[in-house]
């Protein structure tokens, strides 16, 4: 952690040493439409004791709302600039599991079933990036890093099968302990003319709180609890999108 915060100050301090007079400060807009999926696993211990369980983690996630950010960018000539901003997305992953129906401690045979199960948080980060290429003509490669804080959990997932044709579970959280409150990212993607981009993006840590406890999942012959989260060893989460930008330069000059 202390190298990454070393290379943010870094770029920081260049950023600065670059002459004022030579800066175009300028404001964006952006809305995106993600494309997300998991690389998710459960941990050998929670496979020795539940032999029938498993998980497949292929599912794309593809969402619109809510996706917006308000970024600033700083152009030192038409081919080197940096941006950030504030954004918020809604940034999740879809699991298909089959899990006990009942807690075994004793290594008994339990009854199993089948659960498609959808995961997110509504985040707001905070991105920098630099960015090369053509201003000029709105055709450039950008990358860098995002924080972002997670402020809304919602999980609902259907029993009896993955096709969501069973019962849905559905619950919502502010500030809720199932993920990280702050997840960090890196980022690439190219600049098209016409205000469209695309976007690659990679979460460095785990999506869920893998230490996460919820119910009685220690207690023999209880009801299991899909919501307990330590059955994971990993929840690994990347998406591809796609962003409209849209250049406020014209209303941020009116309303200064």
């Amino acid at each position: 952690m202390k190298s990454k915060f070393y290379l943010v100050v870094m770029m920081i301090a260049g950023v600065i040493s670059i002459p004022a007079t030579a800066q175009k400060v300028y404001p964006v807009t952006s809305g995106e439409i993600i494309f997300s999926q998991s690389n998710s696993s459960f941990t050998q211990s929670f496979l020795v004791q539940y032999p029938g369980a498993s998980l497949q983690d292929d599912n794309v996630r593809f969402t619109c709302f809510l996706h917006i950010g308000q970024y600033f960018h700083m152009d030192f000539n038409n081919s080197f600039g940096i941006y950030s901003g504030l954004a918020i997305r809604n940034v999740g992953m879809i699991t298909n599991e089959t899990l006990p129906q009942t807690v075994s401690t004793t290594g008994e045979d339990v009854p199993y079933s089948q659960y498609n199960v959808i995961r997110r948080q509504y985040m707001l980060g905070v991105p920098l990036a630099i960015k090369l290429g053509s201003f000029k003509n709105h055709y450039y490669i950008f990358g860098g890093g995002e924080y972002e804080m997670a402020f809304h959990f919602k999980e609902k997932y259907w029993t009896g099968s993955y096709d969501r044709s069973g019962p849905k579970t559905k619950s919502t959280e502010w500030f809720a302990s199932q993920t990280p409150t702050f997840l960090p990212s890196v980022f690439v993607g190219i600049q098209f003319p016409g205000g469209v981009n695309l976007k690659f993006k990679y979460y460095l840590n785990d999506f869920l709180n893998n230490s996460y406890k919820s119910g009685n999942n220690d207690q023999d012959g209880a009801l299991y609890n899909l919501s307990d989260l330590r059955r994971y060893q990993s929840t690994q989460l990347l998406y591809v999108s796609l962003c409209f930008q849209f250049n406020t330069k014209d209303l941020w000059d009116h309303d200064r």
